[in-house]
């Protein structure tokens, strides 16, 4: 009878401690299952993305034309722009070289362009009608025509400059018939020439065909 009563226990307290590695383990295969399927939705998870359609250099205006929109799976940590955001991108400039399929994110655009070595930028205050209606935008190009005063002695008019980038442009003084402000990108040079005919008279500038989207 002792032999029984010893024999018991042991058979029990085996059959406890093999249950509670089948449980365990049971829900440590829950627990895998449950992970797997969080990282499987996530991996199918898509969002509507910014891609450049095709390439665009840098210093260049983004049309809407050079967009176009993916669903795809984003890595945590991996900047992008969503759909949403493609009319705030478009006008804005290109920051870095975009190719064909690439991932826009904030550091991709900028409001204006940097300026190359050898360049400045020069603003002017011009009423619209001398400035193609006040419509100008970052990436148009211009010719920049001057005139001098009519009461001055021999009262010109010239081409001066005859092709400009536009920087950018906004609303300036409303005080004296809605002025705008013009930025160009010069030559260090030009912007002189450009100061002594602003001095002399007047400046009007015209937009060159094809720099419109």
């Amino acid at each position: 009878m002792q032999a029984v009563e010893t024999f018991v226990p042991r058979t029990a307290a085996r059959i406890r401690r093999i249950d509670l590695r089948v449980g365990v383990g049971i829900f440590l295969m829950a627990l895998a299952m449950i992970g797997s399927t969080a990282l499987i939705r996530k991996a199918e998870a898509r969002s509507s993305v910014l891609v450049a359609a095709h390439t665009v250099e840098p210093g260049s205006v983004i049309r809407a034309t050079d967009l176009r929109v993916e669903s795809i799976s984003i890595t945590d940590g991996v900047a992008h722009l969503g759909e949403a955001k493609r009319s705030a991108v478009i006008g804005k400039i290109a920051a870095e070289q975009l190719w064909p399929g690439k991932l826009l994110s904030s550091a991709s655009v900028a409001d204006t362009a940097k300026l190359p070595g050898g360049y400045v930028a020069m603003s002017l205050a011009l009423k619209p009608d001398r400035a193609a209606g006040g419509e100008l935008r970052p990436g148009d190009h211009v010719a920049v025509i001057a005139s001098t005063s009519p009461d001055r002695p021999n009262a010109s008019t010239r081409l001066l400059l005859a092709d400009v980038p536009v920087l950018s442009m906004r609303q300036g003084n409303t005080a004296d018939g809605g002025s705008v402000i013009i930025t160009l990108r010069l030559r260090l040079e030009e912007a002189r020439d450009l100061a002594e005919a602003r001095s002399a008279g007047s400046i009007d500038l015209v937009l060159l065909s094809g720099t419109k989207s």
